[in-house]
């Protein structure tokens, strides 16, 4: 009877699964991560945390951070797909189950740079815009599966698992290699076009008199000049692996290649302290500061007016007790000078004016009301802004030729 069992092509299979499935705890008892894929790991934790911070922070950036996690995502993706590759006890226990796990995620060396370039170009440039145009970009990236398809996926398993395990493998298929080299060179290549422009930018600056003191762009800075060398640094890299002749070529590849590791830990451990310090996040560079300004200035003020009232009808700031200049400008996006000087020439009036006559018009909106007819006068004026309730009579009185008693008693008896 256990003979029968044994022979049983079923038995035989289930015996197969609980062999490799033994063989996978026995791996787990050794040590998982070693130091260096710690630092890996970490790079991706971190990329991971700014994405989460980035998509809880101020909704008036909000294209810009989400650009920015975007972009971190790939960076956590990347992560995820070295520990993939080159960790040997998940090589192994991903690659038991299925070796269609493996390359997958090289997507992202081509959607980082283009996620980059936009998010700089969105920051430095009024006039940038998410066109249809702009989706070129991503022709490499809508490509690469199909490609994928073609060189790895469409063969057997059998086929797979030499490329999975044997690195050399994938450096002597001449159809990979042009993949690994196209990845790497376009990464690199969008980390220089986003360096040029921020070296356009900070020419700008100083050829219109900006003080670059005032101007916080050093995340920018560290995010691009950390991107451009971790790039040229894994392309320093495969370069080497491919000059002939070259002594310990393989030992200083893989010193080259914890180093980057590393480099890349403290990148993003960097980036992740910066935020924690700055409440505010990545600081915006406001409208003032930016290129392409083409229409005049007195259309550009025009228009932040009309940003300025749609503001405040719509998210109603002035209720807000502690509000001021500093905060509203803000919002807006601009220098707290540039908001008096727009208020002060195009509403006759200061900003302190403007938020009186804001919050009068909503107390009288309110005693008008039946919704509020239960609240009292005192109520009211409190939950609209006004702690005096002399200023507050009398400011009522100016602008109606009433008093607040006399104005709710004309609607309601």
């Amino acid at each position: 009877m256990t003979t029968r069992i044994a022979r049983c092509p079923l038995a035989l299979c289930l015996r197969s699964h609980q062999l490799k499935f033994f063989d996978r705890l026995k791996m787990l008892e050794t040590n998982l991560f070693n130091i260096n894929d710690l630092t890996v790991l970490l790079a991706g934790f971190f990329s991971l945390i700014l994405v989460a911070m980035l998509v809880a922070r101020h909704r008036d950036d909000r294209d810009r951070n989400l650009l920015l996690a975007a972009f971190f995502l790939q960076c956590t993706l990347y992560s995820v797909d070295t520990l993939l590759y080159w960790n040997r006890n998940i090589n192994a226990m991903m690659s038991a189950i299925s070796a269609n796990f493996f390359f997958g995620l090289g997507i992202v060396y081509f959607l980082q740079g283009p996620l980059l370039y936009w998010c700089t170009r969105s920051i430095i440039y009024s006039s940038f815009r998410m066109k249809r145009r702009e989706l070129v970009h991503l022709l490499p990236a809508f490509f690469y599966p199909f490609y994928l398809y073609a060189i790895y996926y469409r063969y057997d398993a059998a086929h797979k698992l030499q490329y999975v395990h044997d690195w050399s493998v994938v450096c002597n298929d001449p159809y990979f290699l042009a993949l690994i080299w196209s990845q790497n060179f376009i990464v690199f290549f969008y980390g220089l076009l986003c360096l040029k422009h921020l070296r356009h930018y900070i020419s700008h600056l100083k050829n219109t008199g900006s003080s670059l003191e005032k101007i916080d762009i050093r995340w920018l800075k560290l995010l691009i000049f950390g991107f451009v060398f971790i790039t040229g640094w894994r392309l320093g890299i495969l370069l080497h692996s491919h000059i002939p002749g070259i002594q310990g070529g393989a030992t200083t590849g893989y010193v080259m290649g914890t180093i980057e590791n590393y480099v890349r830990f403290i990148f993003f451990g960097g980036l992740v302290a910066y935020l924690l310090r700055n409440s505010i996040g990545f600081p915006v560079i406001r409208i003032e500061h930016v290129i392409g300004r083409t229409s005049s200035l007195d259309e550009q003020h025009e228009q932040l007016l009309r940003k300025l009232r749609a503001l405040m009808e719509m998210d109603k700031l002035y209720l807000q007790p502690n509000i001021n200049v500093e905060r509203l400008a803000a919002r807006l996006n601009i220098s707290p000078k540039l908001l008096s000087n727009i208020i002060n020439k195009k509403l006759n009036q200061n900003f302190f004016d403007m938020i009186r006559q804001y919050r009068i018009e909503e107390v009288r909106k309110r005693l008008a009301n039946e919704t509020y007819r239960g609240q009292s006068i005192s109520e009211i004026m409190n939950d609209c802004g006004f702690n005096s309730k002399s200023v507050f009579n009398q400011s009522f009185k100016d602008e109606f030729g009433v008093t607040p008693s006399h104005y709710r008693k004309q609607h309601f008896g």
